[in-house]
């Protein structure tokens, strides 16, 4: 017994002293990303001529004796409605690793603007924006392509003299253009969050029955990174109701030239070009 109980502990022992497993090999080296390739210049963004962003024209009314003070009437419980419309063309470039691709898209928005006007003399706005038409290098896309992807939604709160907030910080680059340039109240130039837009009154008309100033705005935004870069430029012409403080109509038409790098998850980097001319248009929409 005393020799069977010292042959198990000496195997208990060999066992817990047997040499280790020898080491796991180590990873193989990461390969390094392929140097990115240079960014194409920017195309030639110019301004687009008034007539492309509105060329209805409207009768001249001589302007006011006492300078009109542009604010909305945002007075409690007040609601005001607008359609609005979108078009976009553009011109979209890919290349990776010595292949290029082009196409060319148009695209057709609808959509609606309601301001609504709180205690504070603020009013929230939103925005529900659906694609309606799209084509690709001149050829319509299916319906069912575009029809159940979600509508762009915006939402924001205005002041009476035109300055936005934005529920959220997220929201993207046309979100805020939307508001804080199509809808361009106060004379002078400001931030526009990125950019700069320089606003004045260039007259007044009469669009239908009201009496209106016409504003003028122009802005331009500029973004430089290592692997990103954007170039817009754009013309703003509203009328604004100067007894109702409302704007009647407005719209605009701005170019874009962007460039940009990524790259993939294998390890090819793929520069992307857009050129592209957009055109807004926001009505209002009278009650019956």
């Amino acid at each position: 017994m005393r020799r069977e109980r010292i042959s198990f502990l000496l195997a208990v022992l060999l066992a817990g002293c047997t040499p280790d497993d020898p080491p796991a090999p180590p990873p193989p080296p990461v390969k390094p990303a392929p140097p990115e390739p240079p960014l194409p210049p920017l195309g030639d963004v110019q301004f687009r001529e008034w007539s492309e962003v509105d060329d209805e024209k409207f009768l001249d009314l001589p302007a006011p004796a006492a300078p009109a003070e542009l604010k909305w009437d945002f007075s409690p419980g007040r609601k005001l409605g607008y359609d609005f419309a979108e078009t976009i063309s553009q011109r979209m470039v890919q290349e990776a690793n010595g292949r290029r691709a082009q196409n060319r898209a148009r695209e057709k928005n609808r959509g609606v603007f309601e301001f609504a006007a709180g205690r504070d003399r603020t009013a929230l706005t939103r925005a529900r924006i659906q694609t309606q038409e799209l084509y690709l290098n001149d050829q319509a896309a299916a319906r069912e392509s575009f029809a159940k992807k979600p509508p762009s939604l915006l939402e924001g709160v205005v002041n009476e003299d035109g300055t936005t907030e934005f529920k959220s910080d997220k929201r993207g680059l046309d979100d805020r253009m939307y508001v804080q340039a199509l809808f361009a109240l106060r004379p002078g130039t400001r931030d526009l969050t990125p950019g700069k837009i320089t606003t004045r009154v260039a007259g007044y008309s009469k669009v239908g029955r009201y009496e209106c100033a016409r504003v003028e705005s122009e802005f331009e935004i500029l973004t430089e990174k290592p692997s990103d870069r954007l170039l817009l430029r754009g013309r703003v012409l509203g009328y604004f109701a100067l007894e109702e403080r409302k704007f009647i109509r407005a719209s605009a038409a701005v170019s874009t030239s962007s460039r940009g790098n990524a790259l993939t998850k294998e390890g090819v980097w793929i520069t992307s070009s857009l050129d592209a001319v957009t055109t807004y248009r926001v009505t209002f929409l009278d009650s019956p």
